[in-house]
């Protein structure tokens, strides 16, 4: 009974408080080694063991000895084993009894001892110390060895021994000691060796808590080292063994027993062993985050690591839970990159990117159908949203970084009706991707759905919103540079699964907005009070009413967005939209931004839950309650009193009260103001000199003791960087060594290290508190209270002053006056720099000289000059007594005193002189006071001359009182204008010219002259506003727009003061420009530059004045009458004096410098304006009066163009004048200019003496110039005028003289390259143009001057061009010499002579370039030039109008032609005959032949030539005639056969088959003679040509008919003739013979001539088979009629008798057409047969027969009508 007491009395012992010495521990040991279970002792030693602290103390130290806990670890793993391990039945019967025993403990079935004992005992370990980093936690994470002693090895410490046998044994409980307890716990090697095997054992009997105990304290310091473990098969099998432990369905036979029963029993997928390791992470996570630690991204990548090294990890609900818990760490301390970093690569690594799938190689098979691998199975997670939206933010980088997104986008935006598979499958295709994404599995889809899934009241749901918005409302047109046209979220949301997913979100919407809108009425009340077991371990939680309205909010204004359907379908000005849209939000979605709404997110339910998880841990490391309990309820109760009753006690021993203190007389603190010193001067300054010295004092020494505290805390700054310095000191370190390959280690290495320490400095520390003293010190005597007398004095002061402005107001005397102006300066003469420096007295005295100042100075006009005095002598007294300086009070002194201000102008003293010219009020002085004129000016130049102190460039300091001064100029300017315009004009060039002013007095002049526009703001943009222009600053709308006003307030000038303005500036800047050396050496721009701008804008305003003055004075003028020309000239002229300085060369009497020009080359910019500006006037001119002036008369254009011409075309202008001339003048409307003979000559002039740009540029002016136009109204006749017409064009030079100067200016331009390749080239276009001009006009010098220019400037192969220009030349040229056809009928009377030169230049060049020169031509090319000179003469109208002379034209054309065949080399000139032939063959009808017939032989040189083209001719001339009755009279007329080389004619005739030409050639010496010797020689040349030619061909046989005939005439002739039949008939016969005997061999089928001809093997014959007929006819004929040389027929008989020669002749030819080649021509034969046969022919009716059988079988050939 005693034993039982015992035990509950120890139980209520506060057991915490107590620490147990060793021999009481034995004494506990005994009590529980050396009882049974059952017995009382052991009972007692578990109680005390129980109730002692095992936990840390208040200073984090262990509240009982680390070597305690390790004997009580020891003392309960041997009771351990002693009474749970050492039973009969241990072994599998112990293994199933713990089995039952769990089973039992799962049911909460009643326990026995032992297994209350095995409770027991785990729980004591558990809450015992072990482990050094649990001992000392805040070394944990140092590292491992960190421990302050090395832990034992289990094998080498006898006090393992009990351990080490439990580990033998696979205890449990000795797995856990030897991992907490020694070095496999301890060193980071052994544990993934020992430790790890340990663990696992561990695990495997399901002690899932003190495994959660070992991690917590051996993963700390090894999470820098964390890929030991990761590459650790053991550890990381070890962790999904614990994760599968303690699911809901554990796994093994336990998995069997209670996979029914589980479920009911635990209400997750995963059990409480899982949440505890949950927060074993968290802990790690936060500790890991402090400084100096390992940091956080190191233990979430180690879990990240171990979790996702299960296969299908992501399907696994623990791993899953972990895995969320996890995310939102990483979310809260700002990790989410490292966490989606190794998820990102195992997502790479699912979808095949490196090749090899990894561990996610079975999602293939996981995923059904076609979808996407992915971390989230489905489209969403309602549970694990942390997860899931890191995994989504994940896929969407992988999805940005595979441009499929974009890609997607795009094929959208350019497809309108392309829906979003197609979109997808025409993406992948593109970017070829490993693996075909799913369509679902679309990042919109993803999020989508995510945004459905989340619960409302989860804290991510915003940003899960944001994220779906930024794709939905997304306008990725213009990246594609494609118009916004809307949002793209629709497009992917038209499917009709898709289209409900939309439906589901609007109605998603309204959930959450319901739901937190009910939750936004809930209150935050205060937890209730009231007793409690335990007091709460967390502070208890209830959502923020505003931040669920303000949710309510936002997803209202999200279902706006979605409502709204002109945000898909149109791009929308956001700015626009009502506030209900946030349209600023709305922007940063549609702009896609990453800042995410935090602000949304609740921030305190995150807390609050990672409070809850951090818990768990804290409450299994925390002490049991009744521990906790008695350490808190130990009070001591020794008091003997209470405090009420020490209360009282104290109140009675309390001395009694004394009485009040008596009353007491005190003086007045300040004494009285004595009224004398109210009217006497010298004692109230005497008076104030006592006062105002004390506060002067008082001030200065402020001011000493402020200097004195800012010198010691500067001593004290420089002392604080020498407090510590870095001492080099010598560290010796033992390095461990372990062994290597089996050999043992002899010990460590000692190794000295040199380090630098930091060190304090003692004499620094010393000097550093005495600083502080001194400080101190200091400020207490600057907040102590000011002396008695100075506050005296400051009242006495303020005393004087109220008194005497009282007495003013009511007695304003003479007296008081002068008391109270000598008070005033007698106080600002108290005014120094201590003063201004100490704000009480600055504030004090500031007051005194305010309140005296507006009583007695201010608009006193006898004070004026002596307060700016002051002012100017001491500056300082500026801001003081500024204010009471009013120069308006004395309007006689203004002019004196802006003197004094604009003498005192200085850069150091800028803010003085402007604060003084703010009272200046000018327009009031202007207005009230009538200043007269002189003084007006002599201001003016006052003015004047403080602009010019500020210089052309003020500084900073400068610009208010410039600024001032500007407006000052500008309202005396204004002030009667135009008094003082022409001084002010003159002061402002003098000035301008040596650069003394700034540009913005010539726009404030300018401004008022109206040439500028009034700014924008009466505040410019380089200063403040200038209130001294008009009194007081503007302030207010009033203000503000009496400023305006002022502004735009401009004065104009009279035309007879723009004239004046013009001529006098036009006068100066010459002047200027031509006495000035440097001026005109290098222009007036080096000196004007920064006054360009105003300069253009004045001569601007200037020349419109003009122009408008002028363009008025003309409204009632007739077009075109000398008073408008006048005018024009008038405005020009005084235009060009103005810029004559400025932008023209001018010629000089110094001979070193002639001539000057007007700029460098440095100034091109500046000039460009002005040339500019000069080139703008003209063509505001040239448009005033163009429609007042007639077309031909001398406009604006004309005028500029000469001025031009006269001015800037000297040879050596320089280019970069030139350039800019051009620039300007370019942009002029040249095309209405027009030209006369004048201009015309500058252009010539140019041409020959100028510079190529001049001559280019005025090319290409003219060639803008409508010269069809001009040409038209010269060439055309003037209509009839009435009396009251227009007065008559003034006459512009000869109209031929202009064709003339424009034919030249062809030839002049066309070669430029510059003016051809300009775009829309004007030449070009000119040269179209001229197409249709009368070039046929031009006289022949003028002609020949511009082919001889051609020729000499011109290359040869000019001809050759293909460009159109050079064509549209030589067509011209080709026009004017008549050779092109005209669209005119009439014919210029030296069209033959100019034609000729045309042809001849033509021949020329075609010689030159086939002769190598020009670039060489090729036969091709010739053979197409002489064609197109034989087709130009062929064009060719001669203007002659006899028949005679138009032939012999035509022939000289054709002569100077052929010429060509002359001068060429042999083989070219071959075929180039050869070309002529073939060119007559195919020429046709309308074609002059004879004049070429002729010319063939004058100009050929080549007989064979001559010949051969001569055949061609009159082969043409019968082809093509167009009479049928052509006869050979006019070829006769027209062939000239060359006299000298008549033999060599006729032999090349001969051999070339001329058969025509010979017999023309026959004809012609019949005719010449006509004897009977003539007729013998001429019929025997006949019968030798007709024995030495043989035809060619079909084409040239029927010829030798014309021979025959002539012949057989010429034979009856002979015979005829008296004596014919005696001694001529020989002669005749013996021919005939001949002629037969030839004919016959003409006959033959077959050539006779050579070896195979003798043998009648020749070739065919050539001729045709009607030729053969015809030749054995006439053979058959002769042979008939000649019968020998002396037997002629020559008389017709009536009976024909024939030999058996001729006999045989006859039937032969009878027998002919039965051959089948001869059969067509049967009826000819027979016709001739008949013919032979009849006996009254005779010889002389061969001719007959010749005629008969030419018109059977020849019947086409106009050659043979002759004969016919």
């Amino acid at each position: 009974m005693r034993k039982i007491v015992a035990l509950y009395l120890c139980k209520e012992l506060p057991l915490c408080l107590w620490e147990p010495r060793a021999e009481e521990v034995c004494v506990i040991g005994a009590w529980l080694l050396q009882h049974p279970l059952q017995a009382v002792e052991n009972r007692l030693a578990c109680v005390v063991l129980e109730g002692l602290h095992w936990g840390h103390s208040q200073d984090g130290a262990l509240a009982l000895p680390p070597s305690l806990h390790c004997e009580v670890a020891l003392l309960v793993a041997e009771a351990y084993q002693k009474y749970l391990t050492d039973k009969p039945y241990a072994g599998l019967i112990s293994e199933g009894i713990k089995q039952v025993s769990y089973l039992a403990s799962v049911l909460r079935l009643g326990v026995s001892a032992e297994a209350s004992f095995s409770q027991w005992a785990w729980q004591m370990l558990l809450r015992l110390k072990l482990h050094g980093n649990s001992q000392n936690p805040q070394a944990a994470w140092a590292g491992p060895g960190s421990a302050s002693s090395p832990p034992p090895e289990i094998t080498h410490a006898p006090s393992m021994h009990s351990v080490l046998r439990a580990v033998n044994a696979g205890l449990p409980i000795g797995c856990y000691l030897s991992v907490a307890m020694t070095t496999a716990g301890h060193s980071l090697e052994e544990f993934c060796t020992e430790g790890v095997l340990l663990l696992k054992s561990l695990i495997q009997a399901r002690y899932l808590k003190a495994a959660v105990h070992l991690l917590a304290n051996v993963l700390p310091p090894s999470y820098h080292l964390g890929f030991y473990l990761l590459n650790n098969a053991h550890f990381v099998s070890c962790v999904q063994l614990f994760l599968q432990s303690d699911s809901v369905c554990p796994q093994g036979v336990t998995q069997q027993v209670t996979h029914r029963v589980a479920p009911l029993l635990v209400g997750g997928a995963y059990g409480d062993h899982v949440r505890l390791l949950n927060s074993v992470i968290q802990t790690h996570v936060m500790e890991s985050s402090r400084p100096g630690r390992v940091g956080v991204a190191a233990v979430l990548e180690f879990w990240v690591g171990v979790l996702t090294q299960q296969h299908l990890w992501f399907r696994d609900r623990t791993v899953l839970f972990l895995m969320d818990q996890i995310c939102r760490s990483a979310f809260i301390y700002h990790h989410e990159e490292c966490v989606q970093k190794l998820l990102y690569e195992q997502h790479k690594n699912a979808l095949g990117y490196h090749g090899n799938r990894g561990m996610l190689s079975s999602l293939v098979g996981w995923i059904s159908g076609s979808a996407t691998p992915s971390f989230i199975e489905g489209q969403s997670m309602s549970g694990e949203v942390w997860f899931a939206w890191l995994v989504l933010n994940m896929e969407r980088l992988f999805e940005e970084d595979c441009q499929l997104r974009r890609c997607v986008e795009h094929e959208l935006v350019s497809e309108p009706n392309l829906s979003s598979d197609q979109a997808l499958k025409k993406a992948q295709q593109r970017l070829k991707l490993p693996m075909a994404p799913s369509l679902e599995r679309l990042l919109i889809y993803r999020w989508a759905g995510q945004a459905l899934a989340t619960p409302p009241d989860h804290p991510l749901l915003p940003l899960v919103w944001q994220r779906f918005l930024q794709l939905y409302f997304r306008q990725p047109g213009p990246e594609y540079g494609m118009n916004a046209g809307g949002c793209i979220g629709r497009r992917f949301f038209q499917a009709s699964p898709h289209a409900a997913l939309l439906r589901a979100l609007r109605q998603r919407l309204q959930e959450v907005s319901d739901f937190h809108h009910a939750a936004s009425q809930a209150l935050r009340a205060p937890p209730l009070s009231g007793p409690a077991q335990d007091p709460p371990l967390l502070p208890p939680y209830l959502p923020s009413p505003q931040l669920h309205a303000e949710l309510v909010r936002l997803f209202g204004v999200i279902a706006v967005w979605f409502d709204d359907e002109t945000l898909q379908k149109q791009e929308v000005y956001l700015p626009s939209l009502p506030a209900q849209y946030e349209p600023h939000r709305l922007a940063q979605v549609m702009q896609r931004h990453q800042e995410l709404w935090l602000d949304a997110v609740e921030q305190e339910r995150v807390q609050f839950d990672q409070w809850e998880v951090l818990s768990l841990w804290e409450k299994a490391l925390s002490e049991p309650p009744f521990v906790r309990s008695q350490a808190l309820g130990f009070t001591d109760y020794s008091s003997l009193h209470s405090a009420r009753e020490r209360i009282l006690t104290n109140l009675q021993q309390h001395a009694a009260p004394g009485p009040p203190p008596g009353p007491q007389q005190q003086g007045a603190p300040v004494a009285e103001v004595p009224p004398a010193c109210l009217t006497d001067r010298r004692a109230a300054l005497e008076l104030l000199e006592r006062d105002l010295r004390e506060l002067q004092e008082g001030a200065r020494a402020a001011v000493a003791r402020e200097a004195h505290q800012v010198a010691l805390e500067q001593e004290l700054l420089e002392a604080l960087p020498l407090l510590y310095k870095n001492r080099p000191e010598q560290v010796t370190m033992v390095l461990e060594c372990r062994g290597r390959g089996g050999q043992a280690c002899q010990g460590g290495a000692n190794i000295t290290v040199t380090c630098e320490c930091v060190q304090k400095q003692e004499a620094v520390q010393t000097q550093i508190v005495s600083l502080h003293a001194d400080i101190k010190k200091v400020q207490a005597d600057a907040v102590a209270p000011p002396p008695q007398a100075l506050a005296q004095a400051a009242v006495h002061t303020e005393n004087f002053i109220t008194a005497l402005v009282n007495l003013y107001k009511v007695q304003r005397s003479p007296a008081v006056q002068q008391v109270g102006v000598s008070s005033f300066y007698q106080v600002v003469s108290f005014v120094s720099a201590d003063t201004l420096r100490h704000p009480p007295t600055r504030q004090y005295l500031s007051s005194c000289v305010e309140i005296l100042g507006q009583v007695f100075i201010q608009g006193a006009a006898a004070e004026c000059g002596r307060v700016l005095t002051a002012i100017l002598e001491h500056r300082r007294l500026c801001p003081l007594i500024s204010p009471f300086f009013t120069p308006n009070a004395a309007p006689n002194q203004v002019v004196s005193l802006y003197q004094d201000v604009v003498t005192s102008l200085h850069p150091d003293s800028a803010d003085v002189i402007f604060m003084l010219l703010t009272k200046f009020d000018l327009p009031q002085w202007l207005s009230e006071a009538q200043p007269s004129f002189s003084e007006r000016s002599r201001l003016l130049e006052l003015v004047h001359g403080a602009l010019c102190v500020c210089g052309p460039d003020p500084e900073a300091d400068l610009l208010p009182p410039f600024h001032l001064f500007t407006r000052h100029w500008v309202k005396l300017l204004r002030h009667h204008f135009p008094d003082h315009y022409s001084d002010g004009l003159r002061l402002l060039m003098t000035s301008s010219s040596d650069q003394l002013l700034a540009p913005e007095c010539w726009k404030g002049t300018l401004r008022l002259l109206g040439c500028l526009p009034p700014p924008r703001s009466p505040r410019g943009p380089r200063g403040p506003a200038e209130p001294g222009a008009g009194g007081a600053d503007p302030q207010g709308p009033a203000g503000g727009a009496a400023a305006a006003a002022h502004y735009r307030t401009s004065v104009s000038l009279s035309p007879q003061q723009a004239a004046e303005t013009v001529a006098w500036l036009s006068d100066y800047f010459l002047r200027g420009r031509l006495s000035k050396p440097d001026l005109r050496s290098f222009g007036l721009y080096s000196a004007w530059t920064p006054y360009v701008d105003d300069v253009v804008t004045f001569w601007g305003h200037l020349g419109a004045s003009l122009i408008n003055t002028q363009l008025s004075g003309c409204s009632r003028e007739p077009l075109g009458s000398a008073k408008v020309l006048a005018a024009v000239n008038s405005v020009h002229s005084k235009m060009v004096d103005l810029f004559k300085p400025w932008i023209f060369p001018l010629d000089t009497d110094d001979p070193s410098n002639p001539r000057c020009y007007p700029w460098l080359e440095t100034d091109a910019a500046a000039a460009g304006r002005v040339v500019g500006l000069y080139a703008r006037l003209v063509d505001t001119l040239h448009g005033e009066f163009r429609e007042r002036l007639l077309p031909g008369q001398r406009g604006a254009l004309w005028l500029c163009m000469m001025r031009y011409c006269e001015s800037c075309t000297s040879p050596r202008t320089p280019d970069y004048l030139l350039y800019l001339y051009h620039t300007h003048l370019r942009s002029l409307p040249w095309a209405q200019l027009h030209p006369d003979t004048q201009l015309m000559e500058q252009l010539f002039k140019v041409e020959r003496g100028s510079p190529k740009s001049c001559f280019l540029f005025l090319g290409e002016v003219l060639c803008a110039v409508n010269w069809v136009s001009v040409l038209s109204e010269h060439f055309q006749p003037p209509p009839a005028r009435g009396p009251s017409a227009y007065p008559a064009l003034p006459p512009q030079g000869d109209p031929h003289t202009m064709l003339v100067y424009l034919l030249h200016m062809l030839a002049f331009l066309t070669k430029e390259e510059l003016l051809l390749g300009q775009p829309d080239s004007p030449l070009l276009g000119l040269l179209v143009q001229s197409s249709s001009l009368p070039w046929h006009e031009v006289d022949l010098p003028s002609y020949q001057g511009v082919v001889g220019y051609v020729g000499a400037h011109y290359p040869p192969s000019l001809l050759l061009s293909t460009d159109s220009a050079p064509q549209l030349l030589v067509q011209s040229l080709r026009s004017a010499a008549g050779l092109w056809p005209r669209p005119h009928g009439t014919t210029h009377r030296e069209a033959t002579v100019k034609a000729g030169v045309c042809v001849s230049w033509c021949v020329q060049s075609l010689v030159t370039l086939e002769q190598g020169g020009g670039g060489g031509i090729g036969l091709a090319g010739l053979k197409a030039q002489l064609e197109s000179l034989l087709e130009s003469v062929i064009a060719f109208d001669p203007p002659e109008t006899g028949l005679e002379q138009r032939h012999m034209a035509l022939c000289g054309l054709f002569s100077q032609s052929l010429s060509l065949l002359n001068r060429v080399g042999v083989s070219t000139g071959e075929a180039l005959a050869a070309h002529v032939i073939s060119w007559l063959d195919r020429k046709g009808r309308a074609f002059p032949i004879l004049p070429l017939l002729t010319a063939c032989s004058q100009a050929l040189a080549s007989v064979r030539h001559m010949t051969r083209i001569m055949e061609a001719c009159i082969t043409a001339y019968f082809d093509h005639a167009e009479e049928e009755s052509v006869g050979w009279g006019p070829v006769l007329a027209s062939l000239q056969v060359p006299e000298l080389t008549m033999e060599d004619f006729l032999s090349e005739s001969q051999s070339g088959g001329c058969f025509l030409t010979l017999y023309a050639f026959v004809l012609q010496r019949l005719n010449t003679e006509h004897t009977a010797a003539n007729d013998r020689r001429t019929l025997a040349l006949l019968i030798s040509w007709t024995n030495q030619v043989y035809p060619s061909g079909p084409e040239d046989e029927a010829k030798l008919f014309l021979w025959w005939h002539r012949a057989l005439a010429l034979s009856a002739e002979q015979l005829q003739q008296p004596g014919g039949g005696g001694g001529g008939a020989p002669g005749v016969a013996l021919g005939l013979l001949r002629l037969t005997a030839r004919l016959a061999q003409l006959g033959e089928e077959r050539l006779n001539s050579g070896l195979l001809g003798a043998l009648g093997l020749g070739k065919r014959s050539p001729v045709s088979n009607r030729f053969r007929v015809v030749v054995r006819c006439l053979a058959v004929f002769l042979t008939v009629q000649v019968v020998s040389e002396t037997q002629l027929r020559l008389q017709p008989t009536a009976d024909l008798e024939l030999s058996a020669k001729e006999l045989q002749a006859l039937s032969t030819l009878e027998a002919l057409p039965s051959s089948k080649q001869y059969a067509e021509l049967e009826d000819s034969v027979t016709k001739a047969v008949q013919f032979i046969r009849y006996p009254g022919h005779c010889l002389r009716d061969g001719a007959r027969l010749l005629t008969l059988l030419a018109n059977l079988l020849y019947p086409e050939l106009r050659y043979l009508h002759i004969i016919r």
